[in-house]
């Protein structure tokens, strides 16, 4: 794993989304989103460079949202690790297969965005969750803000202590798989159940942002440079 900022690696290896892994400065180390199957042994080999090789080596998995390439490992890093998984209460009941997931492929997407969706309600992330998020202010320094909209309970997670929001894909740092690129904007349609809902919830936060050093997203780089203006120039979009 690439460390892209002090306690942050980003699996630089991994392109389907991005798999971001935290150690507070207690030493608690977690991952945030957990990739898509296909690229499984990769984030393997990455964690295992990052020194994360053997149960007790993380403290948790965070889950942004329940979409495959995200939560696509989550059930894997639990058994093989020995973390809990946690996400809102919303995606979890997806997640552990207690309710249906709603088509995500409606026809009012592009073409490739559609495979995608197809692909999405066709094989589904499917994971045991052992612990919801509390709204607000919640431990090892998060605060939990939901975003519902993208997923049923996606969320972004704020971590206070170093001013980082893992914003899943409710903001976008860059067109995925790119990381060469920065465009920030917010939950695209295609892939969100209901975008508007998402986009409404972002901008709520925004109208209050907290310090903001760093946005690690679901998709594109670190974004660093100037980030709290650039997330305020997002209420305008």
């Amino acid at each position: 794993m690439r460390r892209v900022a002090d306690g942050l690696r980003l699996a630089g290896s991994v392109v389907i989304s991005n798999i971001w892994l935290m150690e507070d400065p207690s030493g608690r180390r977690f991952v945030v989103d957990t990739g898509h199957p296909l690229e499984r042994m990769t984030l393997r080999a990455s964690l295992w460079r990052a020194g994360v090789r053997g149960r007790g080596d993380l403290t948790a998995v965070l889950l942004t949202h329940r979409h495959s390439d995200h939560a696509g490992n989550a059930a894997w890093l639990r058994r093989t690790y020995g973390c809990p998984v946690i996400c809102h209460e919303r995606d979890a009941d997806i997640l552990t297969g207690n309710k249906p997931a709603p088509p995500l492929a409606r026809g009012v997407a592009a073409l490739y965005e559609e495979v995608l969706c197809h692909i999405e309600d066709r094989f589904p992330a499917r994971t045991p969750v052992d612990e919801l998020y509390d709204e607000g202010a919640w431990k090892w320094g998060f605060r939990v803000v939901p975003v519902p909209g993208h997923t049923e309970g996606s969320v972004m997670l704020y971590h206070e202590p170093t001013r980082t929001l893992f914003s899943g894909d409710a903001i976008l740092t860059g067109p995925p798989p790119l990381r060469a690129i920065e465009y920030l904007r917010l939950a695209v349609p295609g892939f969100s159940l209901h975008v508007d809902g998402c986009r409404d919830a972002v901008r709520g936060f925004l109208r209050e942002l907290p310090p903001v050093s760093a946005v690690a997203a679901g998709h594109g780089p670190l974004l660093r440079k100037d980030a709290e203006n650039r997330l305020r120039r997002l209420l305008h979009r």
